[in-house]
């Protein structure tokens, strides 16, 4: 990998072997700058525009530009657009959060407040049950404190705010919509030019699948220029897995000698893992040789042509859907749609090529849904043991109320005690549902990461959201040794009041500190630390180093699903604890500049993303939000004055209808931006530009698609005595791209963001 990266910058062969020689992933003791340099290379940061790359500039790890412009703290949302739109439209959607709290807050939330304080509910109780009613902090602001009759002002502010952020709903929809189209008519990237087809026929050739994909579609002629066939290749990743075991194992063998200490006789010898691997590294690169006939085909293939209308237009010609081929597995006949022999084809716009996930393609469409129907299954099975373990804290409550003087100091202490207690079991359950969720999605075996990242922020946050506001509530109210009235649960001491308010205002302050809190980044400085006073008595690799100084990972999917889980929690309770949404509007600012501030001062370069995954959460999760504010103003105005304003009604009925019909479509006029125009440039014209591309992301075909890249690269770029006229080279390219079919390999593409 070191040699084509230098080749790609330009570096001679005397210079490569003088790089081989300060460079190796296994070196004792690492070398500090080449730490240092990953370090550069790898923070989320532009790479300066101006400079020429070289052999100093460049991370000979990971094959990363090292020379970086830091962005500024204040900078504007829009200079993270370098890295995809994901991270960008992540903060968007921090910020219209935000805007939607913020807006409750101005219009119904204010008065709420003020109408609850007012009342006198716990000194007009006049029975046995008067000592459990306290005006305290919990209850003063809540609704269960208003005894008067029902208010009129609150159902008209309560509507107002659920009209105004439908409103901003919408016009969040088409901000996040003008972004993406934006950001895609700025960068022309392979993915443009590029279709993914599923559920061809597994015995078909490529000869036949290119003829196929040759023909006119929609009365317009096509230019194919490449096919990336994907195989079922997890006999070569599961080889893969094991050579990197024994490069550790091997690692830590070189250790123990260079320590002169002896090698325990359940590890093999260093000669013979040092055989071991190569004899795995020569059944690798027999499998990358041979792929077409050791591997089995997938199915799915990704296809380019020379102009994005071509790709379009193919796309436009098939129309079956994911549903209707699970349909078509299934047995059950569709609709006449055009077909590949007999098989009905889901054609769309190819994923970026990194975010395809090679060792989960061959799955078919009826496995997947199988697959997501038991893990659905399993995180229920999870929520089902949160329950009991609430359920045993509020039983313990209990018993603890019937064994203690009433209205004592040590009732107060105790029970809020116990409250706290019961949020911080729910946040231990929400990490422990969290973790399992990310292996259930796993299990899954989701075809991209965006995909996988959507399916583990949906149960996320779902699962979150039921453990922490559902089953509380039912907890409280429904499940009672005694029989009580409704409202009584909610206002009693340790009742549903003090129970919500206190995970307002745990969940106001742990999101953000427990980010700047990171356990697993103050390790990495100590370990950095470690490294740099031990010098040449390291015995960290120079991998182990490189590691130590790269910055944390973010993970998209579990940030959406913890946000969302706090607006669908505070929605639900607003009409209750309108003082706990100040609580959120306080979180979620408080986690807008931590998360930016980290992602600046700490964190690392992750993999490019799109808009898909907040198109994705938007769609899911904003309704479900509506619906839910509702649902809450419905069911807390019930059970505190035993009926029902008609404006609430009226609310209930509106946002249930905005759930159930796609609204959004009606309201085109409002969210519709025109025609995303097809990019004019060619595939032929654009394509040395491209520095990831589908075959060069294919683990049995990226290692001959780069060796062919660069040296496409140097005969077009590296300036020649009679260079080539633009006709010569579309030529030359145009047949390169049709017979690409060479030799192949397992590494990752560690090229893909070089700039020549």
């Amino acid at each position: 990998m070191l040699n084509q990266v230098l080749q790609v910058i330009g570096v001679q062969q005397n210079e490569e072997q003088q790089m081989e020689a300060i460079y190796d992933d296994f070196q004792r003791p690492p070398k500090i700058k080449i730490a240092m340099m990953h370090a550069a290379a790898t923070k989320f940061a532009k790479t300066d525009p101006n400079i020429d790359l070289d052999k100093t500039n460049v991370c000979p790890c990971c094959g990363l530009p090292a020379v970086i412009e830091e962005i500024p703290l204040c900078s504007s949302r829009n200079e993270f657009s370098f890295n995809g739109s994901g991270i960008a439209l992540y903060f968007d959607f921090l910020v219209f959060s935000g805007v939607i709290v913020f807006a409750y807050i101005a219009i119904s939330c204010g008065y709420n407040i003020y109408a609850n304080s007012q009342g006198k509910r716990c000194s007009l109780i006049k029975s046995s049950i008067a000592d459990k009613c306290k005006t305290d902090f919990f209850n003063q602001f809540s609704l269960t404190n208003d005894n008067e009759d029902l208010d009129e002002v609150r159902s008209i502010l309560n509507f107002i705010s659920l009209i105004v952020i439908l409103f901003l709903t919408l016009f969040y929809r088409r901000h996040i919509s003008k972004i993406a189209m934006e950001l895609d008519d700025a960068a022309i990237l392979a993915s443009d030019f590029s279709i993914i087809v599923e559920n061809i026929p597994r015995d078909a050739k490529e000869p036949e699948i290119q003829e196929y994909f040759s023909q006119p579609f929609q009365n317009e002629t096509v230019e194919f220029r490449k096919l990336c066939i994907a195989y079922e290749i997890q006999p070569y990743l599961k080889l893969n897995t094991q050579k990197q075991l024994k490069e550790t194992v091997l690692t830590k063998v070189l250790e123990l000698e260079a320590e002169g200490k002896q090698i325990p006789k359940s590890i093999p010898s260093r000669v013979q893992l040092k055989e071991e691997i190569d004899k795995i590294s020569k059944e690798l690169d027999y499998m990358e040789d041979h792929r077409a006939t050791i591997f089995d085909f997938s199915g799915i293939c990704i296809i380019t042509y020379n102009y994005e209308k071509q790709a379009d237009n193919v796309c436009k010609t098939f129309k079956a859907t994911r549903f209707k081929i699970l349909l078509d597995q299934l047995g059950i006949e569709q609709n006449e749609f055009k077909k590949f022999r007999n098989n009905n084809l889901l054609v769309r716009k190819a994923p970026e090529p990194g975010d395809i996930i090679w060792g989960n393609l061959g799955i078919t469409i009826k496995e997947q849904y199988k697959r997501t129907l038991i893990t659905n299954a399993m995180t229920l099975f999870l929520l089902a043991i949160g329950f009991g373990l609430l359920l045993g804290l509020s039983y313990a409550q209990n018993v603890i109320n019937k064994n203690i003087s009433k209205g004592s100091t040590a009732e107060t202490v105790i029970i809020t005690l116990l409250g706290f207690a019961s949020s911080i079991l729910i946040s231990i359950i929400n990490v422990v549902l969290a973790k399992m969720i990310v292996k259930f999605a796993e299990l899954e075996q989701q075809a991209t990461r965006t995909d996988y990242n959507v399916s583990v922020a949906y149960k996320m946050g779902v699962a979150q959201f039921l453990n922490t506001a559902i089953l509380t509530l039912i907890i409280n109210l429904f499940i009672q040794e005694e029989m009580i009235s409704l409202d009584q649960a909610i206002w009693q001491t340790g009742g549903l009041n003090s129970d919500v308010m206190l995970i307002f205002i745990t969940n106001s302050i742990t999101p953000w500190l427990t980010l700047l809190l990171d356990v697993n980044y103050f390790y990495k400085l100590y370990v950095r630390q470690k490294i740099i006073k031990q010098g040449e008595n390291c015995k960290y690799t120079q991998n182990e180093a490189n590691q130590a100084f790269e910055g944390p990972t973010i993970d998209l999917s579990q940030k959406y699903a913890k946000l969302c889980k706090t607006l669908l929690f505070t929605f639900l309770y607003s009409a209750l604890l309108p003082v706990g949404v100040c609580f959120t509007f306080l979180s979620i600012v408080c986690i807008y500049w931590t998360e930016k501030y980290l992602l600046i001062r700490r964190d690392s370069k992750p993999a490019p993303t799109g808009s898909a995954m907040a198109e994705a959460m938007i769609d899911f999760y904003i309704e479900l939000i509506l619906l839910l504010f509702s649902l809450g103003c419905t069911f807390w105005e019930w059970i505190n004055y035993d009926k029902i304003h008609i404006l609430t009604w009226l609310q209930l009925g509106f946002s249930t209808l905005h759930y159930l019909i796609p609204i959004q479509k009606i309201c085109g006029c409002i969210v519709d931006l025109g025609i995303d125009n097809a990019t004019i440039e060619s595939y032929d014209e654009k394509f040395l530009t491209f520095y990831d591309d589908y075959d060069r992301r294919n683990p049995v075909t990226l290692d001959a698609a780069k060796e062919k890249w660069i040296k496409i690269q140097q005969e077009t770029v590296q300036p020649t005595p009679q260079p080539k006229t633009s006709n010569q080279i579309k030529k030359y390219h145009q047949i390169q791209h049709i017979t690409t079919d060479s030799r192949n390999s397992r590494e990752i593409d560690d090229l893909q963001q070089l700039q020549v």
